[in-house]
């Protein structure tokens, strides 16, 4: 670079620095010079104010001269009236006056010697008045004193034109500071935007100077730069792929539901390989197929909705198992399309596993060139399998831990605690959809008499019958518990009192006739007693609602038992 370059290279942050500063101090000066104009203006303004105050406090005591003397002249009642007026304003317009020039004293003075004059007229004109109306216009003319007239109007002219002149004295020196406020912010300006704008513009000159330069050297260095870039790219997506999988996994450990791992883990793969297709698969309880539970992806090589491990190398081998169109002697999976893998496309198998029991599979196609970009996908994909198998397993011991300690293990019906939870949903949604709800209270009867005939045992395998017979005359959406020893609660989402009826009299019948098989012996029948309560006729709160149905509970016992009633119910 050359000398003269380094040169005024070196002055370039301090132009700059010197730039700032002036456009700085343009501003402050302009914020300045601004704040005394409003001041200046202002204050011109209340001067203003203040001359206008003198004249009306003038025109006001006129007035009441000229309206009191035009009612000793003619005694007209309209000049009477605005005597009366014109007196009350005398007051107002001091006042006014002496309110806009309080941080004047002398003017203050002033006004109050304008105050008083007006005063004293007015208790002459008070005088006169009072005169005329006690004998009559004539004797208020006769008794006219015109010399003290002369003389209160005389000390209040005085007063009034000092106060103007004075007032007319600020006013223009307020105006010259204006000027020369004015005068003085506009050299400021115009003097700091010319150095400052002369400065920007040599700075301006010097960079654009070392912009061409600059882009000769760049234009060199770009043929390193470009494969440098090259290497690179291959680095960051690797990475890229890494921080996706590490994102993955923190995002794995926070989803609650098999929908949300299903939907993350998709994501994930077509971040991981674009244009991906698939299908996730889980193994059924019977243990002998598999079931599709999503699929991603326009499917460039198909897989059917179900499988039997035997359909697939990677469930049979317990590992990863790919498939390439150009590898021909590779196994192809028995559950791919037939002729498949097309020419261009990967197939990779991958078994979801933990702690060495199958869970399922993953089946992942795409094109070759992005399956084997960085020879690192099917790495990534299979470690993302790992965990996804991991989340799965730990997602159904969480559900299976749930539902345990949701469960009565004797009946396999909900407990309490999923009571108490689940009416209070059901009945806010309910409430919000304009929807009735029901709920069953029901007991079986003589049930001490019974255990204390047959034993405690027997008295379990009755409970569980009837859990049975409970549980198999609800419908899907309906809630069957376990209230308490033989006492059971079966919560009806969208079912009137009529419908509740129903289903309870069939549940009735359904445990009168059942049977009770225990160490080979046949016990029972046994019967029940149902008492019924419906939202929102009957009460509008969970509490109410359970209160109600059992209270109807016992008063079916007390009727007799082996039967159905509803809060309702008239005797």
């Amino acid at each position: 670079m050359p000398a003269s370059s380094s040169r005024l290279s070196s002055y370039r942050l301090p132009a700059f620095a010197l730039a700032l500063l002036l456009l700085l101090g343009v501003g402050i000066a302009s914020v300045w010079g601004v704040s005394s104009l409003r001041t200046s203006n202002e204050w011109i303004g209340h001067t203003y104010e203040v001359i206008n105050r003198i004249e009306v406090a003038e025109r006001a005591i006129r007035s009441t001269e000229a309206n009191a003397r035009a009612y000793r002249l003619t005694g007209h009642p309209e000049f009477r009236s605005q005597y009366l007026i014109a007196t009350h304003q005398v007051d107002t317009a001091h006042e006014a006056l002496a309110s806009a020039i309080r941080d004047n004293p002398a003017q203050h003075a002033r006004v109050k010697r304008m105050r008083e004059a007006a005063q004293a007229h007015l208790v002459e004109l008070r005088r006169l008045f009072d005169l005329q109306e006690l004998q009559g216009a004539e004797a208020a003319r006769q008794a006219t004193n015109s010399t003290l007239t002369l003389r209160q109007w005389n000390e209040f002219d005085t007063a009034a034109s000092e106060m103007r002149r004075e007032e007319l004295r600020l006013l223009d020196q307020r105006k010259a500071r204006s000027d020369r406020s004015a005068t003085l912010l506009s050299a400021i300006v115009v003097l700091g935007m010319l150095l400052s704008g002369g400065l920007m513009i040599s700075l301006m000159v010097s960079v654009t100077r070392e912009n061409k330069r600059a882009r000769r050297l760049e234009l060199e260095a770009r043929g390193a730069a470009h494969e440098m870039a090259l290497s690179m790219a291959q680095v960051g997506e690797l990475s890229k792929q890494r921080h996706e999988l590490a994102r993955y996994s923190g995002l794995l450990q926070s989803c609650q539901t098999l929908d949300e791992i299903v939907q993350l883990s998709i994501d994930t793969i077509r971040r991981l390989v674009p244009d991906a297709s698939g299908r996730f698969y889980l193994i059924r309880a019977s243990q002998n197929f598999h079931d599709s539970v999503a699929s991603f992806g326009d499917h460039l090589i198909s897989s059917p909705d179900s499988l039997m491990p035997a359909d697939c190398w990677a469930l049979r081998r317990g590992q990863a198992h790919m498939v390439s169109g150009e590898e021909a002697r590779q196994l192809s999976c028995a559950h791919l399309d037939t002729g498949t893998p097309a020419p261009g496309i990967t197939s990779l198998c991958l078994p979801l596993s933990a702690q060495g029991t199958s869970i399922g599979l993953l089946h992942v196609s795409a094109a070759t060139d992005a399956m084997d970009h960085g020879s690192a996908v099917d790495e990534l994909i299979g470690q993302l399998a790992e965990q996804l198998g991991l989340a799965i397993a730990n997602l159904q011991l969480r559900e299976t831990l749930r539902t345990q300690s949701l469960r009565d293990p004797l009946t396999g019906l909900f407990n309490r605690r999923y009571l108490e939870e689940s009416l209070a949903r059901e009945l806010q949604r309910c409430e919000r959809r304009n929807l009735p709800l029901s709920v069953l209270m029901l007991d079986v009867d003589h049930f001490k008499r019974f255990n204390d005939t047959h034993g405690h045992a027997a008295g379990d395998a009755l409970l569980g019958q009837v859990g049975r017979q409970i549980q198999a005359g609800v419908r899907a959406e309906d809630i069957a518990c376990r209230y308490g020893g033989e006492e059971f609660t079966v919560v009806l989402p969208e079912l009137d009192a009529a419908g509740a009826l129903v289903r309870a009299e069939q549940i009735r019948r359904a445990v009168e006739i059942a049977t009770v098989q225990h160490l080979g012996q046949q016990l029972g029948p046994v019967t029940m007693s149902i008492g019924i309560s419906t939202f929102p006729g009957d009460g509008l709160t969970p509490e109410v609602l359970l209160q109600l149905a059992d209270a109807t509970l016992y008063r079916a016992k007390a009727e007799g038992r082996n039967r159905v009633l509803h809060v309702s119910y008239d005797d």
